[in-house]
């Protein structure tokens, strides 16, 4: 199979409606007249299936087709029955075969009647149908009279009904069935609903032949009214005999595919909540399809529920048609993307509902289905990221304009039987609605029979106007300054309530950081910054390094940069944080301590409208100096850090804009961190010209100029040897690694008391750089205090200070002052990297050392950053 539809290619990508295309290298038949047929009187409908009477004196949106070829009873009599009846004497002899293409039957038969039809028998040529189907209202299949994923997408159907018109079974004789193979479907619009009608313009559009196998490609457009919602693309299937079904190997993926998967670099995603649970079983699942969301995940999932009247609609579908029976494994941090990993099943009977139906004589599960359960499992995922906090009123909607393909390379026979689903999510974010996109393997019998690309769900409000406040006014909680709301009242979705009993109202959440780190800035700040779309402006860092969650106090007026301006801003730091992760102790990287401090800094500058009087200079914002003071080293797992920061002054000049700030970190009600930064705004060609700390001179390091000789490090080797991971005293690996090799002096430097020298080849590829900043590539300054602070690790291993403590760690000195001053910039093409560090002090307790330094690290010759009284603890247990 696989090999026919490689063999053939990929159909063109648009085909409008009634375009004709052909295939070069194969079998080809061009047709003739059309037949014209009469409107038969339509019976009564089966009572069954059938639109109820009481529906139309409720309000839809049902059309009334001009003339009706086949109504549902035929359809019903196709699907189950012979296919004389519908189909005339001609093709009798079809219906003596021992299988035949037919429709699927009740309760999957979701076509209600054929309206338009240009097609021949025995002619195989480009060919059309239109059909529709009336979604009934209190249908089986819906959520709040939503239909799912399943539904729109097999209600286009009639592909098999038309390729049977053409007469397709005088070929098969029964002994060839029709099997999908490729689709890539778009939905342009969200999901229809009960009372409308859905009408399908389907067309074949070519024909395929390798012997006797026959491939047809086809495409549809769905529409509501007018209104196109949907377009089927690249659609491709076939008739098989079943030793060639069984020959399936299913879905192969490549070498290179295995390779890119290997060496994707793994992304970070901070989900609004968390849950500790990673098993959930069928009674979960059920629960959650009646909205139940709290009992399943926990209490803080509670407040943007069904059962408090904030997300009614966002329920798993019900169990008629739930395609989930149980989830097995879920990592939030897993798959090759680091954006999570969810692994589910489904149990297959052989009188599963679905088997029976589809088809008479040629029982097999729809495809549809099979990518109905990805869809479920994409929306239990969402539910448990807490993504509906971010909403009011919301449903699951399919990501708009996004081209989901399918790819089906074996059958899911009616036995008994487990189906697997992994699904690996790809991209996952808030703007401009929380949503999910996800790549899926269907694993059945240790074969991927189907594997779906790019499927995206997003959380859309149903009143698109309506994109709600955290609070009403009078719940926030105020500062005291004159301006305490974001400025136009930009507004964003409900939020969710505090995890921790310390998180206060948002005037500023996730959905405005997240437009202020990529997207648009007016949506955070309002209409007075639309004079920045579409350029390239000083942001917030996203991802991995995004580092705070919500504004919740503002003492602040645009425009007035005296009276010592300030805010508040929160994170919630994650129990399982990527840097908790990869660090070698659960402590948080002195880094990630500084950005948490700095970073709303910028969002104050920003605030305040420090650029918008030059709204044609290109600005770019560096940290210029700082100093921070840890008066306790706390574990700050699970807690929410607040921190106030003031701005202290301002100077503008042409060109240039500098500011200083000071900054409190507390968790708990503790104050633990305190500080003051510098910033500036400066012009492009200016970080072009920087020379560093010292007016352009090249200034050597000592180990260059004393020509010592000391142990070297190679920082691979240190990796590649697993004894170097038995102890808690080690180096943090992945993104926490920013050297390759260091040479150590034990009794070296300037003081005598140690020495250590490190590089790094910068890669244009290193992850920080996506992150800091979007459009403005630049190494965090912090990261490079991490590089000091990580080679200061290596001159501790090196030394052996953790002798004589019991099960020591790497963690950080507490009442210490850190003091950092940078002169420029670490740029995707900035070449090497090297640092040295100077100790000053090994202090040494009976259950500590703490080792003291000062450092300088250099972009190639030029020296650019100078850190004194860089420290690290070895910390023991007694």
């Amino acid at each position: 199979i696989a090999a026919l539809v490689e063999g053939v290619g990929q159909i063109q990508e648009e085909l409008n409606h009634g375009e004709r295309g052909g295939r070069e290298g194969w079998e080809e038949n061009d047709g003739g007249d059309v037949l014209s047929f009469p409107v038969p009187p339509a019976p009564l409908p089966h009572d069954a299936r059938a639109i109820l009477p009481q529906d139309a004196n409720r309000p839809n949106q049902y059309t009334v087709p001009e003339q009706i070829i086949w109504d549902q009873a035929d359809l019903i009599q196709y699907a189950e029955g012979s296919i004389v009846p519908m189909f005339g004497e001609e093709y009798a002899v079809i219906d003596t075969y021992r299988r035949r293409v037919r429709l699927p039957m009740y309760p999957y038969l979701l076509v209600d009647r054929i309206t338009k039809l240009d097609a021949e028998v025995h002619q195989f040529r480009p060919s059309t149908m239109t059909t529709e189907y009336d979604i009934p209202f209190d249908a089986w299949y819906s959520t709040d009279g939503q239909i799912p994923w399943a539904v729109r997408v097999e209600s286009g159907q009639c592909d098999l009904l038309l390729i049977s018109y053409m007469g397709i079974d005088f070929q098969n004789k029964g002994e060839r069935v029709y099997r999908l193979l490729d689709c890539t479907l778009t939905f342009l619009e969200d999901m229809p609903m009960e009372g409308q009608t859905l009408r399908y313009d389907i067309s074949i559009n070519s024909f395929a032949r390798n012997g006797e196998a026959l491939l047809f490609f086809f495409s549809y457009n769905c529409f509501v009214g007018d209104t196109m919602v949907l377009k089927m693309r690249n659609g491709v299937a076939g008739f098989f005999t079943d030793a060639e079904l069984a020959a399936g190997k299913g879905i192969i993926h490549t070498e290179k595919e295995l390779a890119a998967k290997r060496n994707r670099p793994k992304q970070h995603f901070t989900p609004p909540l968390t849950c500790p649970r990673t098993q959930f079983g069928r009674d979960d699942l059920l629960a959650l399809s009646r909205g139940d969301i709290a009992s399943v995940f926990g209490e803080a999932y509670a407040s943007a529920s069904w059962a408090h009247g904030r997300n009614p609609s966002l329920r798993l579908p019900g169990e008629a048609i739930l395609m989930v029976d149980r989830i097995s494994e879920i990592d939030p941090q897993g798959g090759s993307y680091g954006l999570g990993l969810i692994v589910s099943e489904l149990d297959l009977e052989p009188d599963s509902w679905f088997f029976p139906c589809h088809f008479k004589d040629d029982e097999v599960m729809a495809g549809s289905l099979v990518a109905e359960g990805c869809s479920q499992l994409l929306q239990f995922y969402l539910l448990y990221l807490g993504m509906q906090t971010e909403t009011a009123d919301a449903r699951f909607q399919p990501v708009r304009d996004l081209g989901q393909v399918v790819r089906t390379r074996k059958q899911i026979m009616a036995r008994k039987a487990t189906l697997i689903y992994r699904m690996e999510i790809t991209e996952v974010g808030l703007s401009p609605h929380p949503y999910a996109k996800a790549d899926v393997d269907i694993i059945y019998d240790g074969i991927v029979v189907v594997d779906f690309k790019n499927l995206g769900l997003e959380l859309r409000e149903k009143d698109e106007g309506r994109r709600q406040k955290v609070e009403e006014e009078g719940e926030r909680g105020k500062g005291k300054g004159e301006s305490v709301a974001p400025v136009e009242a930009v507004t964003s979705p409900l939020r969710h309530s505090a995890t921790s009993p310390l998180r206060r109202p948002a005037l500023y959440d996730d959905y405005h950081i997240e437009h202020f780190a990529t997207g648009s800035i007016s949506a955070c700040f309002g209409e007075e910054y639309r004079i920045f779309e579409g350029k390239r402006i000083p942001r917030t860092p996203n991802t991995y390094l995004k580092l705070f969650n919500r504004i919740v106090e503002i003492n602040a007026t645009r425009g007035k940069f005296g009276g010592k301006p300030n805010l508040v801003s929160e994170y919630d730091v994650p129990v399982d944080a990527w840097y908790y992760v990869q660090n070698s102790y659960p402590v948080m990287p002195y880094a990630v301590l500084m950005e948490i401090a700095l970073q709303p800094c910028g969002f104050l500058s920003a605030y305040l409208g420090s650029t918008l009087p030059y709204p044609d200079t290109d600005f770019f914002f560096r940290n210029l100096d700082g100093n921070g003071t840890l008066a306790r080293d706390i574990d700050l797992r699970g807690k929410t850090i607040s921190n106030r920061v003031t701005l202290l002054s301002s100077t503008a000049m042409p060109g240039i804009i500098i500011q200083k700030f000071e900054f409190a970190l507390s968790a708990d009600a503790e104050l633990f961190y305190t500080g003051t930064a510098v910033f500036g705004y400066f012009e492009g060609q200016s970080l072009v010209d920087q020379v560093g700390l010292d007016q352009g001179k090249v200034i050597p390091s000592w180990l260059v100029e004393s020509g010592a000789t000391g142990k070297k490090w190679v920082l691979a080797d240190y990796y590649a040897d697993a004894r170097n991971r038995t102890t808690e005293l080690c180096l943090a690996v992945d993104k926490l690694n920013f050297l390759d090799n260091a040479t150590v002096v034990v009794d070296g430097g300037r003081h005598g008391k140690g020495y250590v020298f490190a590089q790094k080849i910068i890669d244009p590829n290193d992850w920080f750089f996506t992150c800091h900043f979007y459009q403005d590539p630049v190494m965090p300054g912090s990261l490079g205090v991490d590089a000091i602070i990580q080679a200061l690790q290596i001159f501790a291993l090196e030394a052996d200070l953790g002798a004589g403590l019991v099960n020591p760690h790497f963690t950080h000195a507490d009442q210490h002052e850190c003091v950092w001053v940078y002169r420029g910039q670490m740029a995707p093409d900035s070449g090497e990297m090297s640092l040295e560090i100077d100790i000053t002090a090994v202090e040494r307790s009976d259950k500590q050392v703490v080792v003291i330094g000062d450092a300088s690290l250099w972009k190639n010759d030029i020296r650019i950053y100078h850190v004194k009284q860089v420290a690290i603890r070895l910390l023991g247990t007694l």
